[in-house]
């Protein structure tokens, strides 16, 4: 029975979804005012691997990862670039859907936009006012967050520190509490607006979300996911305007947030000079290395980006290339043995295991290591490995690429002989050269991508060894 850590309680629970076999899932999208970054590819590759597990499990999944497209960073871009938000956000959004696509994220069923909900939020900021949960001021519409005496419940928010209770002054407007927020901003000279009940204006941010989210899902979500920096206070925020709204309770079943990621020990940050984009991520990495080193580690664990821990999974990425290598080419025939068929059902079990306790991606990960290291051990023990063994080996690690996407089948075995090939050929010009320590170096270098030499009279031959 899968299990989820639920960020509101703290807690795993047992995965119970509304509907039985149906669920609902939501992730804040980005907001497009330019590419999208290494910390994005963080989240949204951990919520693709747990979509398709979900899936892969039975369920029938409606995603939803929205656009924002309406934002005080989309129009301080777009002033800059003397451009309006909507020719931004059509410069963008497909830079950014490119950029998933080359990460092998699969795109959500639906990727609603803000500024095609504006009807929508309206439609919410008016219930808000009229149940008397929310204000109109000089500026815009407020939330009362004193209104909803559950607020700061997901964020562990202490409300006895809060400011709060009379009307007090913040800024050049008054807001009955200082962390009251904007549902709706009445609109500024030169900046988009939209005609509302409270004049013309635009969304604030958190209404946005709560909006596209009702508007495809419903009422009540199964899952509402996004990365840990969004639980305060957009999150919070979300579920007081949605369950004072609609008077619903709980807004979100299950609440999950991923870890975040740094760069060298080190917070992201323009600032520090470490803030990596994707378009800058993909001219100069592997993309399917840099997905393989993010579903190493929980999706709840910090992850702190280094050139040495991307090397490192790339290398292990390449002992499952060989692995799968090694198995297309196998030829013995005869039937499966009892023993690889124990394995497999075994492993079976247990990455099942692991992934129904929260999405345990590193103890799966654990058990695919392990096994890759059998089946390497079966595939090199003479007349062990046959070619059924093998195809059902094959079978199983498709199923878990259908989870992780992250292995290639489609092996370019010609790349690889050239590769070694002129390897083995610089090899033989240096030992006719007497260089023979710099002829060592490129043996060992091929040992340790799993390739053995052999000298013999008629020439250098090689072979896989995992």
């Amino acid at each position: 029975m899968l299990s989820i850590h639920n960020s509101l309680s703290r807690q795993k629970e047992e995965f119970r979804p509304q509907e039985p076999g149906k669920v609902r899932m939501y992730v804040c999208g980005p907001t497009v005012y330019g590419p999208g970054h290494i910390g994005h590819a963080r989240t949204y590759i951990a919520f693709d691997v747990i979509r398709r597990y979900l899936e892969f499990s039975g369920y029938a999944v409606t995603f939803v990862v929205n656009i924002t497209d309406i934002h005080d960073d989309m129009i301080a871009q777009a002033n800059k670039e003397g451009i309006t938000i909507f020719q931004l956000a059509e410069k963008n959004i497909p830079l950014f859907f490119g950029d998933l696509d080359a990460l092998g994220i699969r795109r959500a069923d639906f990727s609603p936009r803000v500024t095609e909900t504006i009807p929508e939020i309206i439609e919410l900021v008016q219930l808000l006012v009229q149940k008397g949960f929310a204000y109109e001021t000089e500026d815009g519409v407020y939330f009362s967050i004193d209104r909803f005496k559950e607020y700061g419940t997901l964020s562990r928010l202490v409300r006895e520190k809060q400011v709060g209770g009379t009307r007090v002054q913040t800024d050049k407007y008054d807001k009955t509490n200082p962390m009251d927020f904007a549902l709706w901003k009445k609109a500024k000279p030169e900046e988009p607006s939209w005609d509302s009940p409270w004049g013309a204006g635009r969304p604030g941010w958190h209404i946005e979300c709560s909006a596209m989210s009702r508007k495809i899902l419903g009422n009540q979500l199964d899952i509402h996911g996004g990365a840990a920096d969004l639980m305060f206070p957009h999150h919070e925020n979300e579920i007081a305007q949605s369950e004072c709204a609609l008077g619903i309770h709980p807004f979100v079943r299950y609440w999950m947030h991923t870890g975040f990621l740094n760069v060298d020990g080190e917070k992201m940050s323009k600032s520090l000079g470490n803030f990596i984009t994707l378009p800058q991520l993909l001219k100069n990495t592997d993309a399917r290395s840099f997905r393989f080193f993010i579903v190493l580690s929980h999706y709840r664990s910090p992850v702190d980006f280094t050139e040495n821990s991307l090397e490192n999974a790339k290398e292990s990425l390449q002992r499952f290339d060989s692995l799968i290598e090694s198995l297309q080419e196998v030829q013995q025939k005869g039937p499966s043995h009892a023993e690889m068929d124990g394995l497999l059902q075994k492993t079976r079990m247990a990455i099942k295991t692991a992934l129904d306790d929260d999405f345990n991606f590193p103890k799966c990960w654990a058990e695919l290591f392990e096994f890759s290291r059998k089946i390497n051990s079966f595939i090199h023990a003479e007349q062990k490995m046959t070619e059924t063994d093998a195809q059902k080996v094959l079978a199983f690690l498709k199923e878990i690429n259908s989870v992780f996407g992250v292995f290639e089948f489609e092996v370019k075995k010609t790349d690889l002989e050239t590769e070694v090939n002129e390897l083995i050929a610089e090899r033989g010009r240096l030992r006719a050269q007497k260089k023979f320590a710099q002829a060592d170096a490129i043996r060992a270098r091929l040992k340790e991508k799993g390739i053995e030499l052999m000298d013999s009279p008629t020439g250098v031959k090689w072979k896989k060894i995992h």
